[in-house]
This record gives structure tokens, sequence and C-alpha cells, in this order.
């Protein structure tokens, strides 16, 4: 993770050269760029850690009570909190972050169609990271759950929901295992998202996901992560090809999220 924050701030100092037309961040102060690089790369490696668990639920046949995109996400925030350390921790305050403000895009609506799908609002997915995150360390994370208005009463329960999380995932997790084949694609992401690709690239972390992966687990069969344009913004994990493809229109996305958000915070 450190090697990632030290090419954020290097892809940070040389963004003016970059072509305007890709993703124009000219006018930001160095800090201002480096960190929106920062949220977004954040972004982007949860969004990664939630498609290997979908990988892992599918691979590993790992029984979901409930919604699947729930125990992904919960998977997700579970491998960054073993991580411990603070490149984590803010990996997974800008994912929340990253919920709260994708929900506020779309004015927290959610009704309708929405209530039948499999997904959680996303100020629920937000507050459910922090929550883990209280739960798993009070003192470290009380502070944040304040910030998100997590009631205390309900910081303490969190508390049990993190243990259940740990404990699942210590029970069906073997350790010591690796083995697992991943092949590792970037495409070419053309002019309009040619800053998104160097971003998603230079980050390094398509390639550190999937080389914990290879360490980590054995699974059967190849493994595929591809990084491309997809025509929209996405990522997926396709059980067809066992392949985790990254779309680098979802970097663009988080980018222009955390620079609209800069640009209300200005205004306001």
């Amino acid at each position: 993770m450190l090697r990632v924050i030290a090419l954020i701030v290097a892809m940070a100092l040389a963004a003016p050269v970059l072509p305007a037309n890709a993703q124009d961040m000219s006018g930001l102060s160095k800090q201002e760029r480096a960190e929106t690089l920062r949220f977004a790369v954040n972004n982007s490696l949860f969004t990664l850690y939630h498609e290997v668990a979908h990988l892992l639920i599918d691979k590993l046949s790992l029984p979901v009570l409930g919604k699947e995109e729930d125990a992904a996400d919960h998977i997700a925030t579970w491998v960054l909190l073993e991580k411990g350390t603070p490149e984590a921790n803010q990996a997974l305050e800008d994912a929340a972050d990253g919920w709260v403000l994708t929900g506020a895009r779309y004015g927290d609506y959610f009704g309708g169609d929405d209530y039948a799908s499999g997904y959680s609002p996303d100020r629920h997915r937000a507050m459910q990271i922090i929550c883990l995150m209280v739960g798993a360390d009070r003192t470290a994370f009380r502070s944040i759950a304040n910030a998100y208005d997590i009631p205390s009463e309900r910081q303490h329960t969190c508390l049990y929901d993190y243990e259940l999380i740990n404990r699942s995932m210590d029970t069906l997790l073997a350790r010591g295992n690796s083995g697992t084949r991943v092949d590792v694609t970037y495409h070419d992401g053309g002019t309009r998202l040619r800053l998104a690709e160097r971003a998603f690239r230079g980050s390094g972390i398509f390639d550190e996901v999937a080389e914990e992966l290879r360490r980590g687990y054995r699974l059967d069969g190849q493994v595929r992560f591809t990084a491309r344009r997809c025509g929209e913004s996405n990522a997926f994990y396709d059980p067809a090809t066992t392949e985790i493809i990254f779309c680098y229109e979802l970097m663009q996305d988080f980018m222009q999220l955390h620079l609209d958000q800069r640009e209300q915070r200005s205004r306001n």
C-alpha cells in the first residue's frame, strides 16, 4: 500500500501535462490532485476486493445467507481491516465516503423495484463499512463513527457484527494456501479515458490484489483480471469465464465524484 501512495503523489505532480480531454485537474493544487487520485484509487481497491469476494463465494462455494452483495461488502471490509495499516483504514474511509456521495448524487432515492433488488441502499452500505470498523476497534474508529452520526448504542452492537463476520471468515477461509493462477491484462482505454487508465495502472492495485489471490488461495483453473473500456461505469465478476473485469469508466467516475464534492463544498 505504501507503493500505491507514492505513485499517487507522483501522478498528482504529473497531472498538468496530461491531455485536458481525459480528465481536467489542471486547476487543482498538487495536494488536491493527490486527494482526488487517492479517493479514486481507494474506492477502486474496495471494489476489487468486493469482486474478489464474489469470486471466492463462487469458486469456494462459500455459504451466503442474505444478499450476496452485502456479503461481498463484508468480505471486502474484513480483508482491509485484517491488514491493520493506516493506508487500509483510509481506503475504508474513502469507500464509505464514496457510497455516501453516490447515494447523494441520486438523491438517496430508493423505491419501487429497488426494494426487490439484490443491492442495499448506498448509504446503508457506507454505514455498514463504518459499523464493522468501529466494531473491530472502537477506540481507533469511534471518531469516524461519530462523524457519520452512528449512535453510541449502535456503535456498541457493531462489535457483534464484526465478531460474527470475523468468526465466519476465519472458519471459511483456510490459511496458508497458495497457487491460484491469475492472469492480469490491461487494455487500452483510448483518449477519453487516458487519465483513468493511467491512474488505475499506475496505482498498482490490480496487480497487488492479483498477487494476494495467488499467495493466499488455491483455486482450481485460471482466474483472469481484465481492465478495459466497457461503455459503462462498472466492475464485475463473470463466473462463466472466472474473470474480474474493471472498467476504466469506473475509475473516471470515482475521480469525478470527488471533484464534484470539492466543487459543492466550495460553493457552500
